[in-house]
Order: structure tokens, then C-alpha cells, then sequence
């Protein structure tokens, strides 16, 4: 019995390294390129956003990390027609595990025009996500983010590691 329990710990440690070692919070870098779409809510009822397409660019270490995104999406008011888009960098914090909760803040500027206006707008935006590892090199993620106080966006999308 005495060498039963020193044995099983020792197995134990053995088998559950290799799963520790791939969460993206153990200690290492971890580069992401990732790319989602969802639905942006406005609360202008004029405003009739299209299909989103963002991309984003993530480095984190032990859970916390910084993400540059970039967000496109074509609208219409009242038949004209109007191009979306935004860029923002956000400080992220990922909890460990396969599957993740993540947070994000940061500072968001936002253009939108049309052929004779343009409007630009900058400040805070935040959100959060839930996700899932799948293997050592992609995940996905289900994510809402208030981009300003009269555009919220529900996304799904995936992540490459590098």
C-alpha cells in the first residue's frame, strides 16, 4: 500500500503533464490569428447592418494578453449605402482550461461613410467570450462586444495558434 499511492501520483502527474502543457495559459507565448462574423445590433431601426467579416491578431501569456482587431461590415439607411469599419486594441485575460471564458477591454475607433459623409468616432469597448480548445492549434469562440453604446455584436469565429 505504501508504494501503491507514491505510484499512482506518480502516473497521475505523468498523464495529466501533456494536458497541462497545452492549455494557452501554461507559461507560453501564444500567437493567434483569428477571423469571426455574427450579427452587429444597432439601436438606429434606419440602420440595417449586413454580414460582419473581423479579423485579429492575439499574443497572450498566462492568460493575459493583448488582441488587435479589425471589423468590416457594409450598412444601409434609407437606400444609401454605408461602409462600416473598426479597429480596436484590447488587454484580454483568458481563464485555463480547454474550455474558457475570456474578457476584453480596450480602445475602439470606428469610421462610418458613405459616398459624400463620413463620421468618425473613437473610446472604450469591451466584451466577452467563451471558448474552446480544439487541439494544440485552433479554438472557437462564441463572444459578445459592446462596440459603443448603440452597436453591440454577437460573434462566432475560430483561431489559429502559433
Amino acid at each position: 500500500m505504501k508504494i501503491l499511492i507514491p505510484l499512482v501520483l506518480s502516473l497521475g502527474s505523468i498523464a495529466a503533464s501533456p494536458v497541462l502543457a497545452n492549455d494557452k495559459t501554461s507559461g507560453d507565448v501564444d500567437f493567434y490569428l483569428g477571423a469571426k462574423t455574427g450579427y452587429i445590433y444597432t439601436a438606429f431601426d434606419e440602420l440595417d447592418p449586413k454580414l460582419p467579416a473581423t479579423f485579429m491578431l492575439g499574443i497572450q501569456k498566462s492568460g493575459f494578453g493583448l488582441e488587435f482587431e479589425g471589423t468590416f461590415v457594409d450598412m444601409d439607411e434609407n437606400n444609401i449605402d454605408l461602409e462600416y469599419e473598426s479597429y480596436a486594441l484590447y488587454g484580454v485575460y483568458r481563464t485555463p482550461g480547454k474550455y474558457y471564458a475570456k474578457l476584453r477591454a480596450g480602445y475602439l475607433e470606428e469610421t462610418l461613410k458613405s459616398d459624400t459623409k463620413k463620421w468618425e468616432e473613437d473610446g472604450f469597448s469591451g466584451g466577452i467570450a467563451f471558448g474552446m480548445e480544439l487541439g494544440d492549434a485552433f479554438s472557437i469562440e462564441a463572444g459578445y462586444t459592446v462596440i459603443q453604446a448603440d452597436l453591440k455584436y454577437f460573434s462566432v469565429g475560430g483561431n489559429v495558434h502559433f
